[in-house]
């Protein structure tokens, strides 16, 4: 089944403080919180993601987001973009 890339921001919060390393690898500049959550799909479907924005404060609720895989987890941002 293919699952459709766009659906509503089910629920999120910010990360806050930085992973235990090893796994995690920081980037050239440094942690910086950023926000993760979960995206319901129209099949059904809830799918983790980090949320891509710099604008914390503009995060919903409800607000549509497209979903993007990549290395790693599966990333989102608002589908207006």
């Amino acid at each position: 089944m293919t699952l459709s890339a766009v659906g509503e921001l089910w629920t999120w919060t910010v990360q806050r403080f930085e992973p235990k390393s090893p796994p995690y690898v920081p980037p050239p500049g440094g942690f910086a919180p950023s926000a993760v959550g979960y995206v319901e799909l129209p099949e059904g479907v809830r799918v983790a993601a980090v949320l891509d924005t710099d604008d914390l404060a503009s995060i919903r609720i409800g607000m549509p987001v497209r979903i993007e895989a990549g290395v790693g987890v599966p990333r989102a941002r608002s589908a207006d973009d």
